[in-house]
């Protein structure tokens, strides 16, 4: 790089890299590579999902390969890893047929201390609706997602993180209804959870006393905070010491969402990159030790594009250190 990029950091002032970790979604852009394969229910033959399973696993143990050679020690699994996991045509015992090869990728995450998690789709598994059918799906969704965590050997800090869901018939209703889902779920649909606030129905001040209430850790997403603001408005560092509060008593080190504005997008939409601006002032917001996962168009690009500005802001000061020497 030449220089800074362009709206760049400015000061270097708790931009150390020892203070934070960051991660990327579920695709490889250098390996082009998702572990991610699926096809339509009425092609879900026991043969086509085994044949994808197989190329999903193998896709993934290339991707934590990858994020062990690059020092990369956060990572999200996509919800796909099994095609229609929880969706009734798929009957297959997956978990005995791959343990194998489950043992073996966890194996790598595990000796490299990648940190890894899920994070179904809201029309996958949400907390709030009232509707039995979509309650079971979700339920399914939930359980599927901590198995393959599970499987891959993975501790408490590993979590599939959940949206509340809709706000049907009223906020009130909704919101007693994730309350009733939270305490109807049996253990392994429940034990791995961390919940997240949205940038469409419900702000941070709102999801964090579910989070805290149940005993979850509550996911803080800085996009969101800045696109569904809470009222009273939360500052950035406010907002991470909720969610501090909710995974240190844990024993967790907390886990946070970094995202920037699509600049031609609607609200909400992720940019391809994350904002020099958005990255320093999260970076400042941290009072922990903490990871960043960020939702970037460009993955493991933006991951990458991020450290080379890290390398960027030191040359001064190292130049500095040694002409003092």
């Amino acid at each position: 790089m030449g220089g800074l990029p362009e709206g760049g950091f400015g000061s270097t002032r708790s931009l150390s890299m020892e203070k934070h970790r960051l991660g990327y979604v579920a695709q490889c852009l250098t390996l082009k590579i998702g572990a991610s394969h699926t096809c339509r229910v009425a092609n879900a033959t026991p043969a086509r999902l085994l044949d994808l399973i197989a190329q999903n696993l193998a896709e993934l143990e290339e991707i934590l390969r990858f994020n062990e050679n690059n020092g990369i020690h956060v990572f999200r699994v996509g919800s796909g890893l099994v095609p229609l996991a929880s969706h009734p045509v798929n009957e297959l015992r997956w978990w005995n047929q791959f343990g194998r090869d489950f043992d073996k990728i966890g194996e790598i995450a595990r000796r490299s201390g990648q940190r890894l998690s899920m994070h179904p789709s809201p029309a996958g598994a949400s907390l709030a609706s009232a509707r039995p059918e979509v309650r079971r799906a979700a339920e399914k969704e939930l359980l599927y997602a901590t198995r393959v965590l599970d499987m891959l050997g993975q501790g408490p800090e590993a979590r599939v993180v959940l949206h509340v869901g809709g706000a049907a018939p009223d906020r009130t209703t909704a919101m007693d209804a994730a309350h009733r889902m939270l305490d109807a779920l049996p253990d392994d649909a429940r034990r791995r959870i961390a919940v997240e606030h949205d940038d469409r129905t419900w702000s941070a001040r709102e999801v964090f006393p579910l989070a805290r209430e149940h005993g979850l850790p509550f996911l803080a997403d800085s996009l969101h905070n800045t696109v569904l603001p809470s009222d009273p408005v939360i500052p950035l560092d406010e907002l991470f010491r909720m969610a501090n509060a909710t995974w240190l008593p844990l024993g967790l080190r907390p886990k946070h969402h970094l995202a920037s504005q699509k600049p031609d997008g609607p609200p909400g939409a992720h940019a391809d990159d994350i904002a020099p601006k958005d990255y320093r002032e999260a970076v400042e917001a941290l009072e922990v030790p903490s990871d960043f996962m960020i939702e970037a168009k460009q993955k493991d690009l933006a991951l990458f594009k991020l450290r080379r500005m890290h390398l960027e802001l030191a040359k001064p000061r190292r130049a500095a250190q040694v002409s003092r020497v």
